[in-house]
């Protein structure tokens, strides 16, 4: 008897075919190099500008100058999920793959009428890449242009590498003599000071400083607290905040630390608080506030001497 398609196995058939072929270009798109860009407008004569595409993947073109959004043409546009014209930009997702060597041409116009009137790109597919944002200048930038975008970029990094060096300055001065090589201690070495302890029967919360201190040397300022959890969860400071005890200026912290992950039920530990340098006289008040991830168990500190 001959093998027949029947109007019960035709759908089911049809429908693993499309989900195979859906999968089969859900796996292509994912192994692909998404990539963003930024490019010229080709001057006339110029070969047209390519753009890889991908299904089930947005790329998005932005436009420097605002486009006609009537004006917009796209070859195979029933083959598209999304396309969207905005006043400077173009969304585009694709359905199903572009086969290979195939270009669908897009072409829209600029509003202004200006030189050049359109802008024309080639959408492919790319077995190794796909773009998922192009910024399209329309005329090539002016020296001067990209000199100062250069320059900035130029001053970004420096900035970069100045953090980047304290922070290994820091990081790596795990002794006094590390200390003084990284030029964290000067001619007028380390003074500390007790931190103010409010008595057991003002305590606000189920957390209470035992002991702490606070260092000053010319380069830096820390201040140290021992803390006990009094409570039934665990406990982890992840934001400090320092104020001056009169004025209520605010000091830059630097950064929490603890040798510990969290301070558990019961337990003590130890919670240091770095902050920039301070321009105020030595002995002057501070109020510190630390504060875990929820905010709902803050922990505070009334009179820290920096």
């Amino acid at each position: 008897m001959p093998f027949s398609l029947s109007a019960l196995n035709l759908p089911l058939v049809l429908g693993g075919l499309l989900l195979f072929t859906a999968a089969q270009a859900q796996s292509a798109s994912s192994v692909r190099e998404r990539r963003d860009r930024r490019v010229v407008l080709p001057r006339p004569g110029e070969p047209i500008l390519e753009v890889p595409v991908a299904a089930g993947i947005l790329t998005t073109l932005v436009l420097d100058s605002a486009l006609d959004r009537a004006s917009m043409e796209l070859e195979g546009r029933t083959r598209f999920k999304l396309v969207d014209v905005g006043e400077r930009s173009i969304n585009l997702e694709p359905v199903v793959e572009l086969g290979a060597g195939e270009h669908l041409m897009l072409r829209v116009r600029f509003a202004d009428g200006a030189f050049p009137e359109h802008a024309v790109f080639a959408l492919v597919s790319h077995p190794a890449v796909v773009d998922t944002r192009v910024e399209v200048s329309r005329r090539p930038l002016a020296p001067e242009a990209l000199q100062a975008e250069l320059s900035e970029v130029r001053a970004q990094l420096a900035a970069k590498e100045a953090e980047l060096a304290a922070l290994r300055a820091r990081g790596d001065a795990g002794s006094p003599a590390a200390l003084a090589l990284a030029g964290l201690l000067g001619v007028d070495g380390v003074s500390a000071r007790k931190v103010g302890l409010q008595p057991e029967t003002e305590m606000q919360s189920s957390l209470r400083v035992m002991n702490g201190f606070s260092l000053r040397a010319s380069a830096w300022r820390v201040v140290s607290v021992e803390v006990k959890n009094y409570g039934k969860t665990p406990w982890t400071p992840t934001e400090a905040r320092l104020t001056h005890s009169t004025g209520g200026v605010p000091v830059q912290v630097l950064g929490v630390h603890m040798k510990q992950p969290q301070i558990g039920p019961g337990e003590v530990g130890t919670v240091v608080v770095e902050t920039k340098v301070p321009a105020w006289d030595a002995g002057t008040l501070f109020r510190l506030e630390l504060v875990d991830a929820t905010g709902t168990r803050p922990l505070l500190v009334p009179s820290v001497a920096l």
